[in-house]
């Protein structure tokens, strides 16, 4: 399926779920345990669907820092979260489980997404170390869990990440259209909630025909000049209480930017 098909509008407005610590994660609360995680995310999923969300990303966000090698414990708990809420969810959903790809898939097949995020090749310096994304082996991976017709939105480069070989955004895009042909691709800023570039945006239209969103740096006064560039968006941080990262979703945010969405693409 595609963009389209999926998310039932253009340019669709994609909605972070960041899921607070897990077990085995250094900022998890034992004492509020796991019935704390999904009485916030059940607020969270209120408050985005409240305010008029196109769609919605679960990400084990509060994890950091992520291991390239995720715990069983994280993807049984996402499991169970997304399935206890799963009655009450009625936009579109994805998964990604930060930062390891062949979990994304896992946890996509267990509950049904309808899509996933995820960095799902190169080779990149951060604050992790050194990542080596073995693209064959994930794509493989997503054939035999039978993810083979999911949507995949994947990642151009990561934030807060430079590639070991340096090369141009466009040939970036244009060889991961041609070894994955992916759904969308992602441009990040170089932090969470910071601005993309826009011109990385437009440098990466010229080089390959599949859509490009805008993965970080959407807010209600950057989405029309956002949305006017890319094909799309995922927002968190700023439909955060106060737009701060770690605080409970806001409804009269996250209405207020898919107002200025829909006046975008001509909805209203």
């Amino acid at each position: 399926m595609g963009i389209k098909e999926v998310f039932k509008t253009t340019k669709p407005v994609i909605g972070m779920m960041h899921l607070m610590a897990l077990p085995t994660d250094p900022k998890y609360d034992p004492q509020g345990g796991i019935q704390k995680v999904l009485n916030r995310a059940r607020t969270d999923l209120q408050a985005l669907q409240e305010g008029g969300i196109d769609a919605i990303l679960f990400c084990n966000e509060y994890s950091i820092p992520y291991l390239s090698d995720v715990h069983p414990v994280t993807i049984a708990c996402m499991a169970r979260i997304i399935g206890e809420l799963m009655s009450e969810i009625h936009v579109p959903f994805g998964v990604d489980v930060a930062a390891d790809p062949m979990k994304t898939y896992d946890l996509a097949a267990a509950v049904g997404a309808d899509f996933i995020r995820e960095t799902l090749c190169g080779a990149y310096a951060g604050n992790d170390g050194i990542s080596d994304v073995r693209m064959g082996e994930i794509e493989r991976h997503r054939i035999e869990v039978g993810c083979r017709d999911i949507v995949t939105l994947a990642t151009l480069v990561p934030e807060g990440a430079r590639q070991l070989a340096e090369r141009s955004i466009e040939e970036v895009a244009k060889t991961v259209t041609f070894s994955l042909a992916p759904s969308a691709l992602l441009v990040y800023g170089s932090t969470a909630g910071s601005s993309i570039d826009g011109s990385l945006v437009s440098r990466a239209k010229t080089a390959t025909e599949i859509p490009i969103f805008a993965s970080n740096g959407v807010r209600a006064d950057t989405i029309e000049d956002i949305l006017s560039l890319a094909d799309g968006c995922v927002v968190g941080t700023w439909m955060k209480q106060e737009g701060k990262f770690y605080n409970p979703v806001d409804s009269a945010r996250v209405a207020e930017l898919m107002g200025k969405a829909k006046a975008v693409r001509g909805d209203l």
